[in-house]
């Protein structure tokens, strides 16, 4: 049984968020740009405030790039005061630096169109703000049951994370779908 149907089955997801599973495989199915948008769209509006991200998935293409450049800002200075608000341990402190020049990296990798490697390097910061905010917790086998617990729209976030790294190794991913899924990323963390 996958982590989404036992979610389902110990009703830990409201009804209002179990649509975010399917959306999520439409999503990653998705056969055309527009099936790709409506379905990012779908996802983010589970776990955002409905509405607000389609400005970056549809519309006249100079909106669309404004409103990304904004996102892409507005995620870049919630992660970094995230991580200079996190308290941590003094052996953890390397750790917080090598996040902050990593969320600079995928900036300019993102800006520069280097898709993959913006991809790949959203999934690890990801990653590394799930250890910095939950230490080894967010290594433990039942992290995502934890976050579920927490709150259901943290346990979908952490549970989209998984399935995108699953995504990357697994071969070679449309740069339009890494795109959008890493929009529906930086949205959904920007809005924590």
């Amino acid at each position: 049984m996958n982590f989404p149907d036992f979610a389902v089955d110990v009703r830990l997801v409201p009804e209002a968020e179990k649509g975010a599973f399917t959306a999520f495989a439409r999503l990653a199915d998705a056969s055309t740009a527009q099936e790709r948008a409506e379905a990012a769209i779908a996802f983010a509006d589970v776990l955002g405030n409905p509405g607000e991200f389609s400005r970056y998935a549809i519309g006249l293409q100079a909106d669309r790039l404004a409103s990304i450049d904004r996102l892409l800002k507005i995620f870049k200075e919630n992660a970094e005061l995230l991580v200079h608000k996190t308290w941590v341990e003094k052996t953890d402190e390397k750790r917080k630096d090598r996040l902050l020049e990593e969320i600079n990296a995928f900036e300019r990798e993102f800006r520069e169109g280097s898709v993959g490697p913006a991809f790949r390097r959203f999934v690890a910061l990801c990653r590394s703000v799930a250890h910095l905010l939950f230490g080894a917790q967010s290594r433990a086998d039942d992290f995502l049951l934890y976050c579920f617990r927490i709150d259901p729209k943290l346990g979908l976030f952490f549970w989209y994370v998984e399935e995108l790294e699953e995504q990357s190794r697994s071969g070679h991913l449309l740069d339009e779908l890494l795109t959008m899924e890493t929009l529906v990323g930086m949205y959904v963390l920007s809005s924590f």
